[in-house]
């Protein structure tokens, strides 16, 4: 019973971080490939006109499919951030949540977290890993002196 579970559980997570990892590109994006030594930016695809917002639909008619598409999350909502990059025309479109802009403020952390989110569950994982060290710690000491102070009477 226990190995079919196991088998089960690895399966769900095996899914669930492949799905993860799929998570940054857009729908729209097909056949993309990660650029080597850049994260979350993707070259050499094609776009699937059906998904586009209509902002994107009029770039990509005005422009073509981009030679670069990067991913970021805005600073201060952590909305999805799209730029489509023209290395060509020297052009950066940018894109928030499908809405074109001018100007956006992006952080190239890129979960949806906020900074004080992120600072705070740190905060909690060194206090919880701490307070496990202690516990853990006053345990061992009680089970290996267990005879010494006559708990194993």
């Amino acid at each position: 019973m226990l190995p079919k579970r196991w088998l089960q559980v690895s399966t769900i997570a095996i899914t669930v971080s492949l799905l993860l990892g799929c998570g940054a590109q857009a729908r729209y994006m097909r056949g993309w490939q990660p650029v080597e030594g850049y994260v979350y930016r993707w070259t050499g695809g094609t776009l699937h006109d059906q998904k586009l917002s209509p902002d994107e639909a009029e770039a990509l008619a005005q422009w073509g499919t981009p030679q670069v598409i990067r991913f970021f999350r805005s600073l201060l909502t952590r909305q999805r951030v799209y730029e489509w990059i023209y290395a060509e025309q020297g052009r950066s479109v940018w894109f928030v949540d499908g809405q074109r802009v001018e100007y956006v403020a992006v952080d190239t952390q890129t979960s949806s977290l906020t900074q004080a989110s992120r600072d705070a569950m740190q905060d909690k994982l060194i206090a919880g890993g701490a307070l496990a060290a202690t516990v853990g710690g006053i345990a061992a000491g009680f089970i290996a002196l267990s005879e010494t102070i006559g708990l194993r009477e």
